[in-house]
């Protein structure tokens, strides 16, 4: 109940309007934090059992710095990204900078009306057109956003000198672009035009996967091999980019939720789902509570094997590795060090404890007059 008390909070400061978003913003103060394998596939930031891990973290943030509801004495991230839009409006030549920085802040509009009169270049900049097709996104005209995208992305040069990112990090956001946020804004489309009712919607088809076992029934940490062949590698960093791009998006987080149960990671899956099924209020669709109600036994489950105050292996920072088997230890030098220091404090406030007396006994047999 405790966990699910933190939860429940956790899950309505993270709640923000469906009219934000930050699908494919590239803001020069902000490094990419995903790290990218010699193979071109990147590594996943963890989530952790409850929120508390790095990509939690970031994804906190990315609502704060749209939340217009909060006062900003208490959302900090907000009251910086202000500052910034501020500074940045008089900064000639930073519109890239500062349409970002509106999409960030809620603000689709003005980042149209800023970057509509330098759309029309002939010598186009990646990141203004993929702003302004993402400011027509956060304002649900998908048409709009499906064509200006694929402008930024046939008709201009992926930045090289992109501020913080590596040549392969810079590689891999063009592939999330082309392959998974193209394919992201289509299916938006085609959703928006067939008004599909909510009790029927699916998991968001990002992949086209159906997340089912070798029988065809649901079950956490069974995927049936073909489905399982369906997912590139990567496939849990690439939907925590577009979250960290479009955090308002509840279709792609319940992916994420999915791609994790799969996984058999069920506690993050089930606070994921937990926060969709209540703030978020997706209560209404079918497939999803049905798929709660399995992990939710799991979770339970999982649990009484493991509390919920200790993070998962699966879960460890990239910053903080996991010693080597044997190494959990500290090493004799460690000891012996600790215990000399510990064994001079003890001294000293021995030597203290005993003058102490001493001048206790000694004024007590001094003159009284």
């Amino acid at each position: 109940m405790a966990r699910f008390a933190t939860i429940a909070l956790l899950a309505a400061a993270l709640v923000v309007p469906a009219s934000y978003t930050q699908a494919g913003v590239y803001s020069p103060d902000e490094p990419t934090p995903f790290r990218v394998r010699p193979d071109g596939t990147a590594e996943e930031l963890p989530f952790g059992p409850t929120f508390e891990g790095p990509f939690a973290v970031r994804f906190g943030k990315r609502l704060n710095e749209a939340d217009a509801v909060r006062k900003l004495d208490t959302n900090t991230d907000r009251a910086e990204l202000l500052k910034r839009i501020e500074a940045l409006k008089a900064m000639p030549g930073e519109a890239a900078a500062l349409s970002g920085a509106y999409l960030r802040a809620g603000n689709p509009t003005a980042a149209l009306n800023l970057l509509a009169p330098l759309s029309r270049s002939r010598s186009p900049d990646f990141r203004v057109l993929a702003h302004f097709a993402h400011a027509h996104a956060a304002r649900g005209e998908w048409d709009e956003a499906v064509r200006w995208h694929q402008s930024a992305v046939l008709d201009a040069e992926f930045p090289a000198d992109l501020p913080g990112t590596t040549p392969e990090q810079r590689k891999w956001l063009l592939k999330v672009e082309r392959q998974y946020y193209t394919k992201w804004l289509q299916v938006h489309r085609q959703r928006a035009a067939t008004k599909l009712p909510p009790d029927r919607e699916e998991v968001f088809p990002l992949f086209g996967v159906k997340f089912v076992n070798d029988a065809g029934r649901y079950e956490p940490g069974k995927l049936a091999a073909a489905e399982k062949a369906k997912l590139p590698p990567d496939a849990v960093a690439i939907v925590q980019q577009l979250l960290l791009w479009a955090p308002w998006d509840t279709g792609l987080y319940w992916l994420l939720a999915e791609l994790y149960a799969a996984d058999g990671r069920v506690r993050p899956a089930d606070a994921i789902f937990f926060q969709i099924a209540n703030s978020r209020q997706y209560s209404n669709r079918q497939q999803l509570m049905d798929h709660r109600h399995v992990v939710r036994a799991a979770a339970e489950k999982a649990s009484q094997e493991a509390p919920a105050d200790v993070p998962l292996v699966a879960d460890a920072p990239p910053e903080m590795p996991l010693p080597a088997d044997g190494d959990f230890l500290p090493s004799s030098g460690k000891v012996l060090a600790v215990g000399a220091v510990f064994g001079v404090v003890v001294l000293v406030l021995l030597a203290l404890q005993f003058r102490a007396i001493g001048r206790r006994l000694r004024g007590g047999c001094g003159p009284t007059g």
